[in-house]
Parts: structure tokens; C-alpha cells; sequence
């Protein structure tokens, strides 16, 4: 089959492109591994294991679809150069400069673009007008202006930037012509649905207080713009140079495309399971410790109402060593006080596909696919379990008093189903009742 065009996989810290990405004339695409990686012994996904032989469409299309930017970007990009949305390799040469993490997508025989980042010398620092202009933009979905266009597209449906943050807190855009990673994402809900950067910021904080490890955000407040900013974890900094560090989510890793990122997308099988998680956790440097976060995290999000935990808000990071782990949690939300988004699980919990039908069953079902059963199980709920919801209950008490009673509500009524359900007999304080209406959750404040 012809090659109708080619695009070099670059990953930061390689001399030479790791793979190749190649777009045949039949419409589909392939995916073949350069010496580079096999030298390195780092493969680009869990779902692309190092072979000399090109991996097919359906794995490929998958892995790289999930690289592209789910913003106006790339429609800009579809309607200016007459793409196709499923012409990936002809979007990805326009906009794979930057894709999340350290992979860049480049024309054959480009040189490489990404490079570390010198905090004292590579970025231009922001005025107070242009990140109000910014914010301002993002609250209304309007596009950004081309002299502060987004230097590094991030997935996701809220309108975000990403920018860098200097000593003294300064913030900044990598410097004309600089490839240099950013360190830090603006994320800033629309304007109907500005109570949500408080929401998630409160998430994080209360997922913190839990032991959890979590992406470090912070709620700002820009010209009575809500918006928050959220410190990346593809990044690190030494001696003042900021480095990509590779990552992928769990779409990624199974090898879904983002449409099946939920359960209910998908085939039994293939889609976005625990099955498929305890499949992906298993190939962690620490699968005892991966396993624990994962079912600890599930819960947590089943307490603040948090429905929305899909495939892609699930990843792994590949460190230079070759060593993978978990994330930090990320885009925490409790999406159940949303009207537009369906009460429906991201994956089913034993037979249960939405948080109000599960019942013990399905807890012990959910349980045993990751190794825990019997008194293993019980041990888990009664203790890690226990404390963990005894802690979001404790300090949800503080949520109030910053005006999210509506949140407080919500958890004191899901983490009462949750301790009726395994039997833990939490000491929960007494909320407003908090309605059941269309696809979320309401109350009064």
C-alpha cells in the first residue's frame, strides 16, 4: 500500500525521531518504531510495544487521535487547510509541534522543535491586561488573540492555556519561536458554569487532605473572572530549566479512541473497564500500590460526586528509566451538581451503572477484579476505605464557609449511601436534602 505522507515521532531527550507515522493512500494509518527506541527500550504506550513490524490502524489511530487538541484549535486548523477530522497524520503535521507530554509530530526529515526550557531567558512575561484579555476570552469561548495564541494545546472540554509561571509568581508565554514547555495550565469555565473552578479546586484540596497525590491547583480570581491554575505534571523543573516528562492516558494505554473514553461507548469487548484498568495497573512498577490509589481514587470520586472519570482523565507517566506510575489526580469535579451531564458511571461498579443502584453485590464484584475478596476486602473497606470517607466528610464541613454548600450537600448525601452500602456506619452531619433533577444534582444555597 502507498504512503501518501509521513510524519516523524519525535520524544524529548531523543537525537533522532523514535517512530514514524504514516497516512496510506487507503484512508488508513500505521505506526512503525525507529532504531532510536529500540535502543532506549521505551515504547510510546502501553497499547505500542516495541516490534520491528508497523502497528495497524485501529491500535495507532487510537493512540495519536487522543494526542489532538480538544479545543478551537484544531477545528481552525480542519476548516483552514480543508482536512478531514479523520485525516489525523494531515492534522497532527499542522499542530503535532506540541502534543501533551513529550512526544511532537513533525514533517519527514524536520529538525526537532521541543526543546528544555531556560526560566531566565525563554519566556516572555505577561501584563496584567493580557491575562485579564485571556481570561476574558476563555470565559466566553472566544478564540485567543494570534500574539498570545495557546503555546502548547491541552485535551479537555473547558476552555484552558497553558502558560508558564516565573519566580515571584509571574506568568508568562514561551518567547517567540520557542518550542519550551510550559509548566502550568489556566483553566477558566465558562461563564454560566464559573462556580467550577472553585468546585475543583475544593476537590483537590479535599482529595489532598486524603493522602491522595494531586495535581497542585489554585483558585484565582482574574477581573471577576473564576478561574484556576493548575500546575502540570508532564513537567519538571532543575536548576531553573523546565523538562517534558512522557506521559499517556488510559485511553491511550487500552488503545480506545476518545470516543469510547466511557463504558457505556464501548463493546464488552473492548472499552473502558475495570478489567481493562486491573489489565493496565498490573503493568505498573508497583501493581499492589497502583491497584490501592486506583480503588481509594474510585471511591473518592464516587463521595464528591465525581461520575466523570473517564479513560482520559486516568494516566500514567513514563519516566526516562522506563519505570511507569500513576498520575497525580486530575480534573477532579463534582459533575453530579451539573445538569447537562449524565448521573451514568464512566464504568460500571459490579453490575452497577449508576452510583444509586449499587448495592454490596456489586461493591464485592468490583472488588474481586482487582485481587481483593473475602476478608481482604472487608479489611480494605473497614480501614483505608473508612478513613478516607471519614476524612472527605470531616473536611467538607469547610466548603460552606467559602460558598459551596451545594457541594457539601452532595457529599454528605453520597458518602451516606456509600457507608449504608459497605456497611461502615460513618458518623455523617445532617444536610439539606439534595434533589435528584435530569442528568445531575441541585439544591439551594
Amino acid at each position: 500500500m502507498a504512503i501518501r505522507q509521513t510524519l516523524d515521532v519525535w520524544l524529548d531527550g531523543a537525537d533522532r525521531p523514535v517512530g514514524r507515522l504514516d497516512a496510506l493512500d487507503s484512508g488508513s494509518v500505521e505506526f512503525r518504531y525507529e532504531e532510536p527506541a529500540f535502543e532506549s527500550g521505551r515504547a510510546l504506550s502501553l497499547s505500542l510495544p516495541l516490534s520491528e513490524e508497523p502497528t495497524g490502524d485501529v491500535v495507532t489511530r487510537a493512540f495519536f487521535d487522543n494526542l489532538l487538541p480538544e479545543n478551537d484549535l484544531m477545528q481552525r486548523t480542519i476548516d483552514r487547510e480543508g482536512l478531514d477530522r479523520g485525516d489525523i497524520v494531515g492534522i497532527l503535521a499542522q499542530v503535532g509541534a506540541d502534543c501533551p507530554g513529550a512526544i511532537s509530530c513533525l514533517p519527514q526529515g524536520s529538525d526537532p522543535i521541543k526543546v528544555p526550557g531556560d526560566l531566565g531567558a525563554d519566556y516572555k512575561p505577561l501584563s496584567t491586561e493580557e491575562i485579564v484579555e485571556i481570561a476574558r476570552r476563555l470565559q466566553d469561548q472566544r478564540s485567543l488573540p494570534d500574539e498570545i495564541r495557546d503555546p502548547s494545546p491541552v485535551a479537555g472540554v473547558q476552555p484552558k492555556v497553558a502558560l508558564t509561571v516565573l519566580d515571584g509568581d509571574v506568568w508568562a508565554l514561551p518567547a517567540r519561536g520557542r518550542k519550551v514547555p510550559t509548566t502550568h495550565i489556566l483553566k477558566v469555565p465558562r461563564r454560566a458554569e464559573a462556580s467550577e473552578a472553585k468546585q475543583e479546586d475544593a476537590a483537590c484540596k479535599l482529595a489532598s487532605a486524603c493522602g491522595f497525590d494531586v495535581s497542585h491547583s489554585l483558585h484565582a480570581e482574574i477581573e471577576e473572572v473564576d478561574a484556576l491554575l493548575i500546575q502540570r505534571f508532564d513537567r519538571t523543573v532543575e536548576g531553573g530549566v523546565v523538562f517534558r516528562v512522557h506521559q499517556e492516558d488510559f485511553a491511550q494505554a487500552l488503545g480506545l479512541p476518545g470516543g469510547l473514553k466511557y463504558q457505556r461507548n464501548g463493546t464488552q469487548e473492548r472499552c473502558f473497564s475495570a478489567d481493562a484498568v486491573r489489565a493496565v495497573l498490573d503493568r505498573m512498577d508497583n501493581p499492589a500500590k497502583a491497584v490501592e490509589t486506583f480503588l481509594l481514587a474510585t471511591f473518592f470520586d464516587l463521595a464528591i460526586g465525581n461520575n466523570d472519570n473517564h479513560a482520559k482523565n486516568h494516566g500514567i507517566l513514563h519516566g526516562a528509566d522506563g519505570s511507569l506510575v500513576l498520575t497525580p489526580l486530575y480534573d477532579l469535579l463534582p459533575i453530579q451538581l451539573h445538569e447537562k451531564y449524565t448521573d451514568e458511571l464512566a464504568f460500571q461498579i459490579g453490575n452497577a451503572k449508576r452510583s444509586e443502584d449499587i448495592v454490596p453485590a456489586d461493591i464485592d464484584v468490583f472488588l474481586a477484579i482487582f485481587g481483593l475478596a473475602g476478608n481482604r476486602a472487608r479489611r480494605f473497606i473497614e480501614g483505608p476505605v473508612s478513613e478516607m470517607l471519614q476524612t472527605v466528610e470531616e473536611r467538607s464541613g469547610l466548603l460552606p464557609g467559602v460558598g459551596l454548600k451545594t457541594f457539601d450537600d452532595l457529599i454528605g448525601r453520597e458518602v451516606s449511601r456509600l457507608s449504608h452500602v459497605l456497611d461502615l456506619g460513618l458518623d455523617v452531619r445532617v444536610r439539606d436534602y439534595v434533589a435528584s433533577s435530569g442528568g445531575g444534582w441541585l439544591a439551594g444555597s
